[in-house]
């Protein structure tokens, strides 16, 4: 029965990555650089993060959460301008072309802004994080959950604190952003710092 299995797990691989055109992704890839930045690096003065660390099923999750008013964000803000930024976005294999674009970028180091102990957040860390987000912060992919390290450290803030608010996770169709709302408010202020 094993080998069925694994056959079939290869075969839903490869017809995935059949969906999957690099060049094509690079392209459509410029109409997010803008803001984004042109390796993924994100720019801060635009509130727009980094890309170039998130596995690509993350960004394809998140391409569909923006398009499809999952994700939206109060008028003006960051989100609503992803949302509408992505109006239009249906092929899921441009979606999926465009993470693999990105993700060929690679990480890159992000300067610190905030302060705090990272001691103290250790412990929360892996109490409340690791679980999902791995030991070392990389992300998992079987639980959809992203890589935290590479991010900047103002956006964790600021994501966090809209999970904390229900300005994010509160959609009906965003189960995993219902979880990271339970899972944020209980850290309050200081152990927010000491965990980003």
């Amino acid at each position: 029965m094993r080998t069925p299995v694994i056959m079939l797990l290869s075969l839903l691989s490869l017809s995935t990555f059949a969906e999957v055109d690099l060049d094509k992704g690079a392209a459509k890839y410029q109409e997010c650089a803008a803001c984004h930045g042109d390796q993924a690096q994100g720019n801060a003065e635009l509130k727009a993060p980094a890309l170039s660390h998130l596995q690509p099923v993350y960004i394809v999750r998140q391409l569909q959460n923006f398009a499809t008013g999952v994700r939206t964000g109060v008028t003006g803000s960051p989100a609503w301008q992803m949302a509408q930024a992505v109006i239009g976005w249906t092929d899921i294999s441009d979606k999926r072309s465009v993470a693999v674009a990105i993700a060929e970028f690679g990480p890159q180091q992000q300067k610190q802004t905030l302060v705090g102990s990272a001691e103290n957040g250790r412990k929360n860390y892996n109490n409340l994080c690791a679980g999902c987000h791995g030991k070392n912060a990389e992300g998992k992919n079987v639980l959809h959950a992203p890589a935290l390290a590479g991010s900047q450290d103002w956006y964790l803030l600021a994501q966090i604190k809209h999970f904390q608010s229900g300005t994010r996770g509160s959609h009906n169709n965003d189960q995993l952003g219902a979880q990271m709302q339970a899972m944020s408010n209980l850290l309050d202020d200081e152990s927010l710092l000491d965990v980003i």
